[in-house]
């Protein structure tokens, strides 16, 4: 077997198959032949279409959170939050979102067997921003709604980006959304 003992690369071929033809119509049995195991196989190893789906995200995940906002409580909240957006709205990158964003739309329609995906997709982001927000002085009782503001004008624009391609558009008005975060913790500073 191709990828016997050997997951992680399994895993690597599957998300580099899924970020090349997107998960709209994934099918497990093409995707095994693609990546050269059996249908068998990639049951064996992720155990279902949705597990190995939130798989390549997870993968993907640990490659998009900054991670310093899970380690420094005082790190830089706007230096980080517009270091992610230009190194993850890349035209390199971009492509790894929209299979995000393609799962995120299965998960919507139907919930039920994307609960793990959902988790790492919301969940984590709100509690790495939630995080942030709270080093940059947050009041707690603010703190979840606007971390989940962030989140939502993040994807938003994103999505934007994704569907028009107008990267000078989408940009400034990311730079729009910086520009009311960094007043904001001013604010909390001065508080």
């Amino acid at each position: 077997m191709r990828y016997a003992g050997r997951r992680d690369e399994l895993l690597a071929s599957v998300t580099e198959y899924v970020i090349a033809n997107g998960v709209g119509e994934l099918s497990m049995r093409p995707l095994a032949k693609a990546v050269g195991v059996s249908h068998a196989s990639l049951l064996h190893h992720f155990g279902s279409k949705e597990n190995l789906l939130a798989e390549v995200i997870e993968g993907m995940r640990g490659e998009s959170i900054p991670a310093e906002l899970l380690a420094e409580s005082g790190a830089d909240p706007i230096a980080l939050l517009t270091g992610w957006w230009e190194e993850r709205t890349a035209p390199e990158t971009l492509p790894r979102f929209r299979v995000m964003l393609e799962i995120y739309v299965q998960a919507v329609l139907e919930p039920g067997g994307h609960e793990r995906f959902l988790e790492h997709f919301v969940g984590q982001w709100l509690a790495v921003l939630e995080h942030g927000l709270r080093g940059a002085g947050c009041p707690e009782e603010q703190v979840r709604q606007v971390a989940t503001l962030i989140l939502a004008q993040i994807r938003g624009l994103t999505l934007d980006l994704l569907a028009t391609g107008d990267r000078e558009r989408v940009d400034r008005a990311f730079a729009f959304l910086v520009d009311d975060l960094s007043a904001r913790v001013r604010g909390w500073e001065i508080a």
